[in-house]
């Protein structure tokens, strides 16, 4: 049985109940009124920005990624894709960007983190 709620015209109170589907809205618990309300569900609906938010999160975070791992080429094919099927500001603009650059002939350098030694004396 799925579970609704309710509002109750007469006196603003809000609740829940489980029906079955042919069965009468119930009255309000509260002040035993008739005039009920059926209220939208929430997980009926379905918010588009929050998908396309999230799907530019993913897209940027990958080609943050490649870019990590000193893979600048793999970073602007994928960008290229993502632009045509994806097209936001912020897409378009790290495309662009990362279309100006070029790799450097003797690839990436990496860093080695410092490393501190203690002498005992």
């Amino acid at each position: 049985m799925p579970l609704y709620e309710f509002e109750c015209e007469s006196c603003g109170a809000i609740f829940e109940v489980f029906l079955k589907r042919d069965e009468p809205y119930p009255e309000c618990p509260l002040c035993h009124s008739s005039k009920i309300i059926k209220l939208p569900s929430l997980f009926g609906f379905q918010d588009k920005s929050a998908y396309r938010s999230a799907r530019e999160r993913a897209i940027l975070q990958r080609a943050r990624d490649y870019l990590q791992d000193g893979k600048l080429r793999d970073a602007q094919r994928f960008l290229e894709k993502a632009r045509a099927f994806h097209p936001t500001d912020k897409v378009k603009q790290l495309s662009e960007k990362l279309a100006e650059r070029r790799a450097p002939k003797e690839g990436f350098l990496i860093k080695p983190e410092a490393v501190i030694i203690k002498k005992k004396g």
